[in-house]
């Protein structure tokens, strides 16, 4: 898939899962819950061991699902997560040699950003479509309506993540730069643990139907 039709998926949905699994199994299952659910797009973060591995697992079992590969931090993982067929890769932050290499191997790149002057250094290699992380501990909504001001003009766009949650991730989506929202309310780690997949597809029921409310509105 091209950027701009990854860029489009994500869009229509809204809905960005992130989820940080121990065991391969356990992401297959989530992902297969969260499709039930109707969220088809997941950051699968590189912070355990079987990550790369759970990224391939799922890009095999959960045709439907969009897998983006997250905490993408050094060059050797960007090699790895497009040999595991990653539809996409994401970081926490912003580093312009690790874009670059997305570049080179065709992986869209959607790179973190927390300040104006990261936002314009993402800008001059490519990137207008920007994680905004931690978006609640730095400031908000009132702090993305702020930073993203002086660059309306240039059409960037933002996927906030960082204390994002189902009470507040509707009022993000208002935001007309706003394109999805992520986070781990999607996910929660003790209902993977303890196996409970039809409450974590209930979860993201609940959560698209929020979604498709503010569309009717």
């Amino acid at each position: 898939m091209k950027k701009i039709e990854i860029l489009d998926h994500i869009s229509e949905r809204s809905l960005m899962a992130v989820l940080v699994v121990d065991q391969v199994e356990e992401a297959i299952n989530t992902s297969k819950a969260l499709l039930k659910g109707g969220v088809s797009v997941i950051e699968l973060a590189l912070r355990t061991s079987v990550a790369i591995e759970a990224i391939s697992a799922v890009v095999d079992h959960c045709p439907g699902m969009l897998v983006g590969a997250g905490t993408v931090i050094s060059l050797e993982q960007v090699e790895s997560v497009k040999k595991a067929g990653a539809h996409f890769a994401l970081s926490p932050g912003l580093n312009t040699n690790i874009i670059l290499e997305s570049n080179n191997c065709d992986l869209p790149f959607i790179p973190g950003i927390a300040s104006p002057t990261e936002l314009q250094l993402a800008l001059e290699v490519g990137c207008n479509c920007l994680k905004l992380f931690p978006a609640e501990p730095i400031g908000g909504l009132p702090y993305l309506k702020s930073i993203s001001e002086p660059y309306k003009h240039l059409e960037v766009k933002y996927i906030p993540l960082g204390g994002i949650n189902i009470d507040n991730f509707n009022d993000y989506l208002s935001c007309p730069e706003v394109i999805a929202v992520g986070g781990s309310w999607l996910t929660p780690k003790t209902l993977i643990k303890s196996k409970d997949w039809g409450n974590i597809t209930a979860i993201a029921q609940k959560s698209v139907e929020i979604v498709a409310k503010q569309e009717i509105y």
